[in-house]
């Protein structure tokens, strides 16, 4: 009995089966294993090889050039490989370096004496780094007030003054606002009354800040910080902006208390590598290496000592990611950190930035914004 011509079919899923127009059937490479194909034209069976000699050679010529092709197709494969491997960057070799590390037995974690001990040669350089700042710390407010220092809330504004809108003609939100009248002591620097407000937008992604430069950064598009040195001005309270792309509710006001005290420049400053002369990873890659420490846990250590980090008016600021101040002398103006009360994307922070000279003429319009996140 002759074979019967297979055809084809759609599977479940896109792909294609094979089914024979008849009861007997067998898989399509059989076809060149029947005895006849009656009725095509060309005959295919084994003994085929048998009467077409040049037709067998060929084939197995063909055969010997694909196994050629395709073991230089794994040599070039493997070469390249080689190379990616020996391009393998100083931080991936850094990543092995403390892995190894943390897998041996032999070392032990960094505690806050090595990192004293780690900092100690560049004790006088940091020192003179040391600085006033306000800690503020937020306290659920009751009774809202719209001029008390505080995060979210009521807006006290000015009846004459046009109202603080984004790139959209959007309502802005009031983030915080500092009157530093409330200041325990004066900062040195900043004015010793009148309200600060610090607006951003409600329906951005970057709650309103502008990350390409610290240009960018400056334009107050989508971000207003605005002061008022004067309180008696005929004003009106106007309700909170709510929005869903912020870092807080701002229907529930937290106030703010200040705790004045002094710091020294945090290892996220991109000015504290010029105290110590090096990075401070390679600082405490090298120092853990030399006194068998793990390095992760003695960077750690270093930073639990000099993050930076928390709400404050004044200071050095803290950045997850890395500072984007690389030139000019941008100092922190207000920070605003993660907690329980703001998120900035996954526990991220936030920096407003000023020159001293505009701080000094009381110009907050080139303040930059800046927010990083995890």
């Amino acid at each position: 009995m002759g074979c019967k011509r297979p055809q084809r079919r759609r599977g479940s899923h896109g792909s294609t089966a094979w089914r024979l127009a008849g009861p007997s059937w067998s898989p399509p490479s059989t076809l060149f294993k029947c005895r006849q194909h009656r009725k095509g034209r060309l005959r295919m069976s084994l003994c085929a090889n048998r009467r077409y000699p040049a037709r067998l050679a060929t084939g197995r010529r063909n055969m010997k050039i694909a196994a050629w092709v395709l073991a230089g197709v794994l040599l070039v494969s493997a070469g390249l490989y080689g190379a990616w491997r020996a391009g393998t960057t100083v931080g991936e070799k850094m990543h092995r370096q403390r892995a190894a590390q943390a897998s041996s037995p032999s070392a032990r974690a960094g505690t806050p004496a090595d990192a004293a001990a780690l900092l100690a040669p560049y004790e006088q350089a940091l020192s003179q780094t040391t600085r006033p700042v306000m800690h503020v710390r937020l306290q659920a407010l009751d009774t809202d007030d719209a001029l008390v220092s505080k995060v979210g809330g009521q807006v006290w504004w000015p009846r004459a003054q046009a109202l603080p809108v984004d790139e959209h003609g959007r309502p802005l939100t009031l983030l915080a606002q500092v009157n530093f009248a409330e200041l325990p002591e004066p900062l040195p620097g900043y004015p010793d009354q009148g309200l600060l407000q610090f607006f951003i937008a409600t329906e951005d992604d970057f709650y309103g800040a502008r990350l390409d430069s610290m240009d960018s950064r400056r334009a107050q598009r989508n971000f207003r910080v605005v002061y008022w040195p004067d309180l008696g001005l005929p004003a009106r309270t106007l309700p909170a902006v709510q929005g869903d792309q912020l870092p807080m509710d701002p229907s529930r006001p937290q106030r703010m208390h200040f705790v004045a005290g002094a710091e020294r420049m945090s290892v996220a400053d991109h000015r504290f590598d010029q105290h110590t002369g090096q990075d401070l990873d390679g600082l405490t890659e090298a120092y853990a290496a030399a006194h068998g420490i793990d390095a992760d846990s003695l960077f750690q250590a270093v930073l639990d000592l000099h993050d930076g980090g928390g709400h404050k008016l004044g200071g050095y600021p803290s950045f997850t990611q890395e500072d984007p101040r690389r030139d000019g002398d941008d100092e922190l103006l207000l920070q605003l950190d993660s907690d329980d009360v703001l998120m900035w994307g996954d526990s991220g922070v936030a920096n407003f930035f000023i020159r001293p000279a505009d701080l000094a003429r009381r110009d907050f319009s080139r303040v930059a914004y800046n927010w990083d996140c995890y």
